[in-house]
């Protein structure tokens, strides 16, 4: 299980050209038709040891005023997203003619793809595949770019905001191609 947030560019926030932020999309004609980043905390596996860390540094610097009865804050449940990928407007050929697609059929496919790509050099290299990669992700997240703009409110909560470090929105951040390739070449 991995899961992958989403995100999205947008132009000149915080004064940059242009920036990646957690996805957001909300209609305000009906709300339900509102479309963020999915993520939280589950209420039914426990946090795994690799996220261990990371979920509970979140919870300390970032406490939210929520009880658990509005969700698992117990910082012993296992929490998503792991990672986030583009998720929103991207550009899709079918039947011929271009549409832009989004969420997590989205950005998902695109994570899978880039540990593809990991997978076929360390076999060029005559190394073996990956394997369970989630334990070298949380110790790499320098690894990934760190989206610390928007969040995920939606069922009645402000949900979460994205935040330094890890986070229930875009997880450790989108994939730094080049930081990756060279942690997973580096392993046996």
């Amino acid at each position: 299980m991995f899961p992958v947030g989403g995100t999205q560019f947008v132009p000149g926030v915080n004064g940059a050209k242009d920036s990646e932020v957690a996805v957001a999309k909300p209609n305000a004609k009906n709300p339900k038709l509102d479309y963020y980043s999915g993520g939280g905390f589950s209420n039914v596996f426990e946090v795994p040891s690799y996220q261990a860390y990371a979920v509970n540094e979140y919870l300390t610097k970032y406490p939210t005023n929520y009880t658990s009865a509005t969700f698992n804050n117990s910082g012993t449940s296992r929490a998503y997203p792991d990672v986030a990928a583009i998720g929103l407007n991207l550009p899709t050929v079918y039947l011929g003619k271009t549409r832009p697609v989004g969420g997590t059929s989205a950005s998902t496919p695109i994570f899978a793809s880039i540990v593809t790509l990991l997978n076929e050099e360390r076999i060029a290299a005559g190394k073996g595949p990956i394997g369970f990669l989630n334990p070298t992700m949380y110790a790499n997240p320098d690894a990934f770019n760190d989206i610390t703009s928007g969040g995920n409110p939606g069922c009645g909560t402000q949900g979460f905001k994205a935040q330094p470090g890890w986070d229930p929105v875009t997880g450790l951040g989108t994939p730094i191609y080049p930081k990756l390739k060279e942690v997973f070449m580096n392993l046996p």
